[in-house]
């Protein structure tokens, strides 16, 4: 009962829940970059939203499955074929021991996730399962996997047939242009006045420099930056820094927990999955909001999702 690697990909991890409660530590929160396509991967499968998933990045990756189980595959992959022939994502599919699959490199988007109805085995720590890729911890052995791994199941899932479908108003739709919406940071009044509608006014590009700790938002330089280092604060996922380069740093699952560069926005809750899915050359135009009306397009997604998937967090 176990799931074998024949292509790794360029990172492929096993994630889920982000670590919670231990940022005084120094532990990042980490966990699956786009938290709401794990979840609709996870409920095809019968499983709860946060649970123990395989997240592929960019590229293709292929298994062979030794199991008789359903698998549910989610994001911006390409295509998805089982034994060479194509399956749509979104659906339940059913695997039987020894067949291939095949999981397509994201265009557009940037991470699709793969989840399977057994328990999939990953190292446990303070009380989760994902990757911490830096510390090497969680997942599989604290990596990414590699061509030639096996991972195992925990043990034999009570099987439950299932043959479900997203609906059409809740799958996400995977672009090369987004929209985030943001709130002002700690020290954004502190730089200069217009500071937050500079940073609003023209789309940025995803340069080179992304990864799950973070982004650079190539654009206009915006004025501060140059003076604007400053004694280490407590910083998010979604918390948009002003380095001295003058470009803002989106800041991912994997930042650290404190950082010494100008808060200045802070991506709002209900939009922070789409950062799992930005990639290099991808556009962003920022749109500030209130923290109050970030609290209610918060709630209302959660209500919009909870239709069909029951109780649900976004973080």
């Amino acid at each position: 009962m176990s799931i074998a690697v024949l292509k790794a990909g360029l990172q492929s991890t096993l994630q889920g829940a982000p670590f919670a409660g231990h940022r005084h530590l120094g532990l990042p929160a980490a966990g699956a970059a786009d938290c709401l396509s794990l979840a609709l991967a996870n409920f095809l499968v019968g499983k709860s939203s946060s649970e123990i998933a395989l997240e592929i990045t960019l590229t293709d990756a292929i298994f062979e499955i030794n199991a008789h189980c359903s698998i549910g595959v989610v994001g911006g992959a390409e295509y998805v074929r089982i034994n060479d022939k194509d399956h749509p994502q979104h659906r339940t599919l059913r695997m039987d021991i020894g067949d291939k699959l095949h999981i397509g490199s994201s265009r557009p988007g940037c991470r699709t996730y793969l989840a399977i109805s057994e328990e999939i085995g990953a190292d446990c720590l303070l009380g989760g399962q994902s990757t911490y890729l830096a510390a090497g911890l969680g997942g599989f052995h604290g990596r990414a996997l590699e061509t030639g791994d096996v991972i195992t199941f925990s043990h034999e899932t009570q099987h439950i047939d299932l043959d479900r479908a997203t609906p059409e108003s809740l799958r996400p739709r995977y672009s090369n242009d987004h929209v985030l919406r943001i709130t002002p940071g700690p020290e954004a009044s502190g730089l200069h006045d217009g500071l937050l509608a500079d940073l609003c006014l023209k789309p940025y590009t995803i340069g080179a420099r992304a990864n799950r700790m973070g982004i650079e938002l190539e654009g206009e330089p915006l004025v501060g930056g140059e003076s604007s280092n400053m004694p280490s604060a407590a910083v998010f996922p979604g918390t948009i820094q002003l380095p001295p380069s003058g470009h803002p740093y989106l800041l991912g699952p994997d930042a650290q927990t404190t950082g010494g560069y100008p808060r200045i926005a802070q991506v709002i809750r209900a939009d922070r999955h789409l950062i799992g899915q930005l990639s290099s050359g991808s556009r962003i135009q920022l749109v500030r909001t209130t923290p109050e009306r970030a609290t209610e397009i918060y709630q209302e997604k959660l209500s919009l999702l909870s239709s069909w998937l029951g109780q649900i967090k976004l973080w």
